[in-house]
């Protein structure tokens, strides 16, 4: 069980918690997504594993709930090193966008990092491949079906605003 600050609909915390995905109605949880893309445009994907409640087996970004106590960035940087075992400094991430969704903001950060993926050590119980795919690749993926919700719901925002 995950404990998350609450926050109002003005994204500020309420000195509240709750288990996430459990806030009230005019409660919200805070989670990131890292967008991490190589010299080559590339951006580093991962396949959720087969085991996980929401969307299992589909390709998505480093993700994550933000953790009581934390800010968005320590979340950001937390998630890296726990999904993917990679080390991020706060100077190389870069906040793309904030969305407010029913009952939980987003924040979508960019990292512009080269990472041989010999060095990412996965998390057993959520990741299960990582790969690097184009704009384009990932644009088919999603087309087929094979990338998360969460991803597609502003994708199209996301490369609009990094100017691909």
């Amino acid at each position: 069980m995950e404990i998350v600050d609450v926050y109002n609909k003005r994204k500020e915390k309420t000195n509240k918690t709750s288990e996430r995905g459990k806030q009230k109605e005019g409660e919200f949880g805070l989670s990131v997504h890292i967008w991490i893309m190589n010299k080559d445009g590339k951006f580093l994907i991962q396949k959720r594993t087969r085991s996980r409640k929401r969307f299992p087996n589909m390709w998505s970004l480093t993700a994550g709930a933000v953790d009581t106590g934390e800010t968005s960035l320590e979340g950001a940087i937390r998630e890296a090193k726990e999904e993917i075992g990679i080390n991020i400094d706060k100077e190389e991430l870069e906040l793309m966008l904030s969305m407010k969704g029913t009952n939980n903001f987003l924040d979508v950060w960019l990292v512009r990092k080269d990472i041989d993926l010999k060095d990412i050590i996965m998390q057993e119980e959520e990741v299960q491949e990582v790969k690097w795919v184009t704009k384009n690749e990932l644009e088919e993926m999603i087309k087929n079906n094979e990338v998360a919700g969460t991803v597609t719901k502003y994708y199209k925002m996301f490369f609009t605003i990094l100017g691909k």
